[in-house]
């Protein structure tokens, strides 16, 4: 059982129109992020409706229930938003849990007039460290220490280290930030490739997706962090795996569609790269006959996408939807159409 804190609501959210909005929750109810709370363990005075189905939400809302906003878990298919947008035309509002919208946006309706936000930021420290751990794993020979210590081995090696390795960063948005400052704090050089040139206090250099062979060339340690969409689909190919240095290690955090994993395991395969710390996959859980399951851990590092399943997940998702949630309110008290979304997200750009 996930056990809910930090979602600090005020109370006036039952004043307006003398009725507490009604939330639509689609979440996997047997999932892995938990059993959903009952309304009263989260401190709102919003109703809040859980199901896993857009018939079950239809059921448990009855025919008198009017929701205003939908909140859309990982775990549920995004065809089941859409036909709950469908369903209920009272819903102006859809809130993503998790950054990544690539499961939920392709369903919306464009025609739809509703607002769209997401849990961007809310586990950038976490992923964070997934990716120093994924370049300290093989900066530090881990596989090769373990081995050591089964054996009896005293191997007195000499220990690399991250200070002047260079980290370079394909996507640079909050996750990617977060990590650049903690690369930055081990010594190294930071550098990025994104779709805006401005500069940036911590990335020395910015490369246009175009030029980003000149990242895959110049980095110690490529980070994709790209949301899953049309124009990121294999961004990082069998082009870019060439250009790496055969020293450098390839971390992917973002999401598997932004890989071509059969170029990456080719490069894995034959030593154009030192290895690959890989937290997602195109197809989720990974399949058995994957030649992922193939290599081992001297070449890959490998997690079930679970580099953000903190003990904290729910907190820091609450404290994003909470963030949102009061925008939402203050314009609805003042009467305003527009409101000051915290994390708002574009349907059409996926992210």
């Amino acid at each position: 059982m996930v056990v809910f804190f930090g979602l600090r609501l005020v109370r006036r959210v039952a004043t307006m129109a003398g009725d507490a909005p009604v939330v639509g929750v689609l979440v996997k109810l047997d999932g892995k992020h938990g059993a959903w709370p009952s309304p009263s363990g989260v401190g709102s005075d919003a109703r809040f409706v859980p199901a896993s189905t857009a018939v079950d939400l239809a059921s448990k809302l009855g025919s008198s229930s009017k929701p205003t906003a939908l909140l859309w878990i990982p775990g549920v298919a995004g065809s089941e938003a859409a036909a709950v947008l469908a369903a209920h035309p009272s819903i102006e509002w859809v809130h993503s849990f998790s950054a990544g919208v690539d499961g939920l946006a392709p369903f919306l309706d464009p025609s739809r007039a509703v607002a769209t936000t997401n849990g961007r930021g809310a586990f950038s420290s976490s992923l964070a460290e997934y990716v120093m751990t994924g370049a300290l794993y093989f900066n530090k020979q881990v596989p090769r220490c373990q081995r050591n210590a089964k054996e009896g081995t005293w191997e007195q090696f000499t220990m690399n280290v991250l200070a002047g390795k260079t980290m370079g960063f394909v996507g640079y948005g909050h996750i990617a930030k977060h990590a650049a400052r903690l690369a930055r704090a081990f010594g190294m050089r930071v550098v990025a490739c994104r779709r805006s040139p401005e500069p940036d206090d911590i990335a020395e250099t910015i490369y246009a997706p175009d030029d980003r062979l000149g990242l895959f060339r110049d980095a110690d340690f490529v980070v994709c962090s790209l949301p899953g969409t049309s124009d990121t689909l294999n961004f990082c190919g069998a082009a870019e795996f060439a250009a790496m240095k055969p020293s450098a290690v390839f971390i992917s955090l973002g999401r598997g569609a932004a890989v071509d994993e059969d170029a990456l395991c080719d490069a894995l395969r034959h030593d154009r790269i030192a290895g690959a710390a890989l937290d997602v996959f195109k197809t989720e859980p990974l399949p058995r006959d994957s030649p992922f399951w193939d290599f081992g851990p001297d070449k890959l590092l490998l997690t079930a996408h679970n580099a953000d399943l903190t003990e904290d997940y729910f907190n820091l998702g609450w404290q994003v939807w909470q963030d949102n949630f009061l925008a939402w309110r203050r314009a609805k008290e003042a009467s305003s159409s527009t409101v000051d979304w915290a994390t708002p997200f574009e349907p059409a750009r996926g992210y």
